[in-house]
């Protein structure tokens, strides 16, 4: 499937006037082949930023926010559309460093690199920090794009890749993207760690994995993702693990390059890090973990949650929350949906990856699903390969976008989303 921008130019080469000869146009096409891995994720991003923030922009002046709300630069109100909820928590860091509060809210529940970036970018935008977060977050996210593109170049073509980051960057929740939120920077880091396992650059591989562990909670479960690239890159396969001749293999491989292995290992190092410094601060390595309770999480596990919110969909009593039930509850049933799915046309290592992701949040609650949902990038591949059918490219790319424009605007009228 040819590129439609590059039969656009290659067009344009037969019927070009002087001085452009139909030569130079197809040296344009060609290079705009070779550069397709920045120019079509630079225009994913372009146009899906300009739709957040002109919606964005509309909805704080159209529609009333309840007073009493943080602004977190009160100098520029644009910039401070883009820090709501838990962005105060990565500022807090940012600015006076971590805390505990016994059985209240404590931001060690946040890991340390996104607030870490925000304050060295700071450092040089003279100590703003919610501009610097707003960078942090839209470079994170264009470098997501990129190596997304190549990623899913490598595993399906260029025409699904052109697809996958279009769907991503007008996923309904994608505002967060630009928010003061680690969505972006954890994307970029746990996708570019994939990519480089598939190109088995394995040092690359995990100084990304590492930097994910230290981003989020579940930035560690990379490291299944890129032992699994390196088995897959080794002549293991799950569908053979029943065979003697299969781990002998592995085992001869593994005694040739077994340096590999305990690079790759490194990964989870983000992680005991903070917990060393959480356990030298607070002598609490896993206060990350404790301080859940005090926002109301309660391992139940999965299924008994689903339970308990499913029914709230029918529920319409709820009135204010109800839309944001019925999207925690749509959101995780798209995330459980399409893991079978990513399966099958990637493989166990990716589905594993996706499964994770969306089991070990929902164990507790379903709050902030459809954010989650974000950097589990597999799904937007698959959609990305189903998306070679006109139709639902067409409807999905439309679905998405006016959902995006919808979401943006209740998010920076601080109205909760996910």
């Amino acid at each position: 499937m040819r590129d439609p921008i590059l039969t656009t130019l290659s067009t344009a080469a037969n019927a070009s006037p002087i001085p452009f000869s139909a030569s130079f146009w197809r040296h344009a096409a060609q290079t705009l082949a070779r550069l397709d891995w920045i120019a079509l994720p630079l225009l994913a991003f372009a146009l899906s930023r300009g739709l957040i923030f002109a919606v964005g922009f509309i909805g704080d002046v159209f529609f009333p926010t309840d007073p009493g709300h943080w602004v977190a630069d009160p100098a520029n109100p644009f910039l401070s559309l883009w820090a709501k909820w838990d962005s105060q928590w990565y500022v807090q860091i940012a600015r006076t460093g971590y805390f505990i509060q016994t059985n209240q809210q404590s931001n060690v529940a946040f890991f340390p690199l996104y607030p870490i970036a925000m304050w060295v970018v700071a450092r040089l935008l003279g100590d703003n920090l919610i501009l610097a977060g707003f960078l942090v977050s839209n470079l994170a996210f264009l470098f997501a794009l990129v190596f997304l593109y190549r990623l899913t170049t490598l595993e399906l073509d260029r025409a699904a890749a052109q697809r996958t980051v279009f769907y991503l960057a007008f996923f309904p929740t994608a505002f967060f993207f630009s928010a003061v939120y680690t969505e972006s920077l954890f994307l970029w880091l746990t996708v570019a760690a994939t990519y480089f396992a598939r190109t088995r650059r394995w040092l690359l591989a995990a100084a990304c994995g590492i930097l994910a562990s230290a981003t989020r909670n579940l930035g560690v479960v990379i490291w299944g993702l890129v032992m699994w690239e390196w088995l897959r890159a080794n002549g293991w396969q799950l569908s053979a693990a029943h065979r003697a001749e299969t781990w002998r293999t592995l085992w001869l491989r593994f005694c040739k390059r077994w340096d590999q292995v305990l690079i790759i290992a490194l990964i989870p190092l983000g992680l005991i890090l903070y917990m060393l410094f959480l356990d030298w601060s607070f002598d609490s390595p896993l206060a990350f973990i404790e301080v859940q309770a005090a926002w109301k999480r309660e391992n139940i596990g999965p299924i008994a949650v689903l339970m308990r919110n499913i029914p709230r969909v029918f529920d319409v009593e709820i009135k204010r929350w109800y839309f944001t039930h019925l999207f925690n509850v749509l959101a995780t049933l798209f995330a459980l949906g399409m893991t079978p799915w990513v399966w099958r046309r990637l493989g166990e290592g990716y589905a594993l990856y996706v499964l994770i992701l969306i089991l070990v949040p929902i164990t507790s609650s379903l709050a902030s699903v459809p954010r989650y949902v974000l950097p589990m990038f597999p799904i937007f591949m698959v959609l990305g390969w189903w998306g070679r059918w006109s139709a639902f490219d067409h409807v999905l790319l439309a679905t998405f976008a006016i959902l995006l424009g919808l979401a943006t605007t209740i998010f920076t009228n601080w109205i909760f989303v996910a």
